[in-house]
């Protein structure tokens, strides 16, 4: 077994220098990890008769005010993607049967009717939204809560589909980066108070 070799008198051996700010590198992860992204999204899959668009967040909150969040639609829904383009224009009856409705002033439309609600884990809704709202297809809009590590795992997910003559391919990405943004406004929305 060979013992490592000591420097002889000539060899020179830099001092060890202690890191100058120690405190930089928890300071740095912090800021690593506060900037990460909340949400992943995701278009999980396409075909030119349907899609699917996917986002989850873990947010630091129990799954009751994630779910005020959620129901108070038209606090975190970019008006830049409605008809009316106000904000505050789209009200969503959070009741089996109810809708999610905009109306401003010379018109109204239905984005969705509600299919189910189960506070706070579960909000269904079924409708095409935006580009969809004239095509012949079936659109359904799981939003899901469930505790985890001490806050809530949101899901969105939304199912859509149709014919081949629909084109759905063409219409996916830009359904999903909507959605995906939607719910990135409904993340910062739930965790601090703006969308």
């Amino acid at each position: 077994m060979r013992r490592p070799r000591r420097p002889g008198p000539s060899a020179a051996v830099a001092p060890r220098r202690p890191w100058p700010l120690p405190w930089l590198a928890g300071w740095l992860l912090l800021a690593a990890v506060l900037m990460a992204r909340p949400a992943q999204a995701r278009l999980a899959s396409q075909s030119a008769d349907g899609f699917v668009s996917s986002s989850t967040a873990l947010l630091p909150l129990p799954p009751a005010a994630v779910w005020a969040a959620l129901t108070n639609w038209s606090a975190w829904w970019d008006p830049a993607h409605s008809y009316g383009g106000t904000p505050g224009t789209i009200t969503l009856e959070a009741s089996a049967g109810g809708r999610l409705v905009e109306r401003w002033p010379g018109g109204s439309t239905i984005h969705a009717s509600v299919l189910t609600v189960m506070p706070p884990a579960l909000l269904r809704l079924s409708g095409g939204f935006g580009p969809l709202q004239s095509l012949p297809v079936n659109a359904v809009l799981d939003i899901s809560l469930k505790p985890e590590a001490g806050g809530t795992r949101l899901q969105l997910v939304y199912r859509v589909g149709g014919t081949a003559a629909d084109g759905l391919d063409t219409l996916a990405a830009p359904v999903d980066a909507v959605m995906s943004a939607g719910f990135a406004r409904l993340v910062r929305f739930a965790t601090t108070g703006k969308p």
